[in-house]
């Protein structure tokens, strides 16, 4: 018994030293995110939004998970679910980029957007950073994997008029703060060298730096505002397991709500 006391002050004693423990973070499994948005302020009206479900084109599947899965695949999906829990609001129409077995060209979608027209664009996508590994998430099945690099961005242009450039970084900046106050995290641009800036303001936020014929077209072209929503890295195989959950998936639509709701 004298054992067991001595052992159980130790362990007081050492928990005292090493002070209150962290919460866990994302990406871990048993870190929480907030899927509550914010009030939809008086006046609001109705928004237009065409989501984007990222890659989808002919030619163009976008990159493999670590679980080996399409990135179209999985941003349909993503781009489902968050088009009905912004109808469901009543204060969003929506109008998706592409439906199931569609390969749609980049260019008709922004032509579609722009005819609508949508008040926003947002492109929804998974990235892939870090260094790589091989790994088997199943028997006989080796992907590549990376922990070094998780986290969401948004990716936006400066190219064009001034005041759509303001929209567009408005936007950006609105959705990364709101998804950094769920609980997500925001990437530190380690691997964006010489293609992304980082914004003074807003961690997760970055500007197109790429050379001028290697702009990315659905952040430049259109004459609405529009941004790329990189979700996590789908190389980070508790990032890509996490953004399957339902749990995950909602707190982002409470994070989209709130920034859409924030913007004027």
């Amino acid at each position: 018994m004298a054992v067991l006391a001595g052992l159980a002050l130790s362990s007081w004693a050492l928990g005292r030293a090493l002070g209150p423990t962290s919460p866990p973070a994302w990406p871990d499994a048993r870190a929480s995110l907030s899927q509550v948005p914010a009030a939809i302020p008086p006046g609001f009206g109705t928004r237009r939004v065409y989501l984007d479900a990222g890659h989808g084109a002919p030619g163009n599947s976008g990159n493999k998970s670590a679980f080996c899965r399409d990135e179209q695949t999985f941003t349909l999906s993503l781009a489902e679910e968050l088009g009905a829990a912004l109808a469901r609001t009543g204060h969003f129409e929506v109008k998706l980029s592409r439906g199931r077995d569609q390969l749609v060209p980049y260019a008709d979608r922004v032509r579609e957007a722009e005819a609508w027209p949508a008040d926003v664009l947002l492109s929804l996508h998974s990235d892939v950073r870090g260094k790589r590994e091989l790994w088997q998430p199943e028997p006989d099945t080796s992907c590549s994997r990376s922990r070094t690099a998780p986290g969401f961005s948004l990716l936006w242009s400066d190219h064009g008029e001034a005041s759509l450039g303001a929209r567009r970084v408005a936007l950006a900046r609105a959705l990364a703060r709101s998804m950094e106050s769920a609980g997500f995290l925001a990437y530190d641009g380690a691997d964006y060298v010489n293609t992304y800036a980082p914004d003074a303001q807003q961690p997760g936020v970055f500007v197109d730096r790429h050379p001028t014929s290697e702009r990315v077209f659905v952040l430049w072209r259109p004459s609405l505002p529009s941004v790329i929503v990189e979700t996590h890295n789908a190389l980070d195989d508790r990032e890509a397991a996490r953004w399957e959950e339902p749990e995950t998936r909602a707190a982002f639509a409470a994070s989209v709500v709130t920034a859409l709701a924030a913007l004027r």
